[in-house]
């Protein structure tokens, strides 16, 4: 989305107030000239008034309240309640951007299926593939410089959202039949600062999440991640986009040069990221755009505000909800992320049985 085309801020409210609803509020206060911030409904707004104030919203004691002022509404609530809080504003007919994930469980997948199946006007914060660095990577895929893409390899989030960067490089569009087979291990590491937690030298177990998905089209995948990889400097991410002629190894890119050297010519390249305020500049903390050699493959369209690159992709799944909103223009539906989540929820049960799972295409 052409952030320049909007003329005036869409209007959205938050249903549920917790960390990543403080998240959005942080990144829509940065753009007023896009979002407008109606308010937040809470169950207990006497609970919430500290809250309130410091961000300067108003509260709501129902989702119907909020939803009546509203373009979209945003959910942030708990996984567990998800499912019926969609299902109240599924009635309503509020178009609806839900917080990843809509279900956790098999009783919440069944209740978002029947959603999806009503066609209800939700879409989903899957904000991954739209992170700078991963919409960069899929732009050198759609450019053909690597050829058939049939293998990656990810090792940069956990469960679905690992599962849906994995469908978004293979271009695997949720109608081949996958078997997976997974491997759960535990691992010691120094204490993780999650999500700001004051941390000791001290020694605590992580899970480490092994996966093998294999499609019946013939791509393939390997999830691994830990959940420390979110926070702790001591685990870095991966990942491996292998196509017929070339490959991309986290920001390194290996393509063949057709014509040049003769058989064989290959070169190797990087993705490089043009920041500015680093150094002497004297210009805002922000991304500028990812350049491979002289070709721009990502510009950030939020520049020049201070947002990291998880904030970049929130900001973007808003701007795409602004656009469901008025022209029905989807970008990441319930059918997309059902399908991810029961590619997780396999993963989790071949992880239990140490037996393979086989999940059809079929919802």
């Amino acid at each position: 989305m052409e952030v320049n085309k909007m003329t005036q801020p869409v209007r959205f409210g938050i249903v549920g107030m917790g960390w990543r609803a403080e998240a959005y509020l942080r990144v829509a206060g940065q753009l007023p000239h896009l979002f407008e911030i109606v308010g937040i409904a809470v169950r207990d707004p006497a609970k919430y008034k500290d809250a309130a104030a410091k961000w300067g919203i108003r509260l709501y004691s129902t989702p119907e309240e909020l939803a009546k002022h509203c373009d979209f509404v945003l959910t942030a609530v708990s996984k567990a309640s998800a499912p019926a809080v969609l299902q109240q504003l599924a009635s309503l007919g509020v178009p609806v951007l839900a917080e990843t994930p809509p279900a956790a469980d098999e009783e919440g997948f069944k209740r978002i299926a029947e959603l999806a199946e009503a066609g209800a006007p939700i879409q989903v914060a899957e904000q991954y593939p739209l992170q700078p660095h991963h919409a960069a990577r899929a732009a050198v895929i759609r450019s053909g410089r690597i050829g058939d893409v049939r293998h990656v390899q990810v090792s940069a989030a956990h469960g679905y959202h690992g599962i849906s960067l994995i469908r978004h490089y293979l271009s695997e569009k949720a109608g081949a039949e996958c078997e997976i087979a997974a491997r759960r291990f535990e691992l010691p590491i120094l204490e993780v600062p999650y999500r700001g937690r004051a941390v000791q030298d001290k020694l605590e177990t992580e899970l480490q999440d092994i996966a093998i998905l294999s499609f019946s089209n013939g791509k393939s995948a390997l999830l691994d991640f830990t959940r420390s990889q979110y926070f702790s400097p001591l685990r870095q991410n991966r990942l491996l986009i292998r196509g017929s002629h070339g490959e991309i190894r986290d920001n390194e890119v290996t393509s063949s040069i057709s014509g040049s050297g003769g058989p064989g010519g290959y070169e190797t390249w990087s993705i490089r990221r043009l920041q500015d305020g680093q150094e002497g500049s004297l210009a805002p903390l922000s991304l500028r755009e990812l350049r491979g050699g002289a070709e721009r493959l990502y510009r950030n369209p939020y520049y020049p505000a201070p947002f990291s690159d998880d904030e970049i992709a929130m900001a973007e799944t808003l701007s795409r909800m602004a656009d469901y909103a008025k022209q029905d223009t989807r970008f990441y539906s319930l059918q997309e992320a059902l399908m991810d989540i029961r590619l997780s929820m396999a993963i989790d049960r071949a992880a239990a049985t140490g037996q393979s799972v086989r999940v059809s295409p079929a919802l």
